[in-house]
């Protein structure tokens, strides 16, 4: 399992002066001006950029994000050939529209209301340790990071392209989570390590047999007595929620999103293990009927 940095603290060889500087996602960067002494410093010979040679983290492709990145198109070229869907659906069905996703979310969807509903729900307490499973783009860790800074959050997604602007964004609110990129499977996580776990809007895109087995891995990482809380969406409300529905699935796929709204979920989550499952509450959006779930690991 890979956990990315994408930030370097630079250490000027001249005078020992740091500074923090965001890593290149495509290329090395081969010198920088010290703030400091304003000396420019260049990348010895036996180094590939200066992060390798100066920085508290290396660069990307020295902590095999570019292998990452071609094990998963190596996987969908496989799945592709096969016939089956994508390992993971990028934020809003295609790659080229994650960077509208928060966007995208704030204009369908009563976004205020319904994370922080969310974190309501999640009640995170100091020094819990409180797991969130496809973190996104950062957003309810922001929330909840707020709510309870005493609280230690972690992250765990599979999507590269968005996970980068969720390290953005919690980097420029100077907020500290334990954010890891997964390549799909078994979770990087000891057995019954987290106090709490939650989810939002990842199950719907996720195909039957992945939806259990996630749904399994997060038992499996939560300790005994411990709280599921899903937000995703389920099954519609009204006649009109159903048809304003068929815009998610023509997005994020019909193969994936059935289930929610027929409203198994629920089914799923009790098949992982969880006991007193339950239905919690309903938001209806301009898209769909936006539903909570609670399970109890017993």
């Amino acid at each position: 399992m890979s956990q990315f940095f994408f930030d370097s603290a630079l250490r000027c060889p001249v005078c020992g002066a740091t500074q923090l500087q965001k890593l290149p996602m495509d290329k090395g960067q081969q010198s920088f001006y010290c703030r400091e002494c304003e000396s420019e410093i260049v990348t010895p010979t036996d180094q590939c950029c200066v992060f390798c040679a100066f920085g508290s983290d290396k660069c990307l492709v020295s902590q095999g994000w570019e292998d990452l990145l071609r094990r998963q198109l190596k996987e969908k070229m496989k799945n592709k050939e096969s016939k089956t869907i994508p390992k993971f659906i990028p934020a809003l069905g295609f790659n080229f529209l994650t960077g509208l996703y928060d966007t995208t979310i704030s204009l369908t969807m009563p976004e205020k209301k319904f994370r922080k509903l969310l974190i309501k729900k999640l009640n995170p307490q100091p020094d819990e340790k409180i797991f969130e499973f496809g973190f996104g783009t950062g957003a309810n860790l922001v929330l909840a990071t707020q709510k309870s800074p005493n609280s230690h959050f972690h992250g765990l997604d599979i999507d590269p392209k968005v996970s980068s602007i969720a390290f953005a964004k919690l980097r420029d609110r100077d907020i500290c989570v334990d954010l890891r990129l997964y390549d799909g499977g078994t979770f990087p996580y000891n057995n019954a390590e987290f106090d709490k776990a939650y989810s939002c809007l990842v199950f719907h895109q996720l195909d039957e047999v992945v939806k259990l087995e996630s749904l399994k891995e997060l038992h499996r990482v939560l300790k005994p007595g411990s709280k599921l809380i899903i937000g995703d969406w389920g099954k519609a409300k009204t006649q009109w929620m159903r048809i304003a529905f068929y815009t998610v699935q023509l997005l994020d796929g019909f193969k994936t999103t059935t289930a929610n709204v027929k409203g198994l979920l629920p089914d799923y989550i009790r098949e992982a293990g969880f006991s007193d499952v339950r239905e919690t509450a309903f938001i209806n959006t301009r898209i769909g009927s936006f539903c909570y779930y609670e399970g109890i690991k017993k």
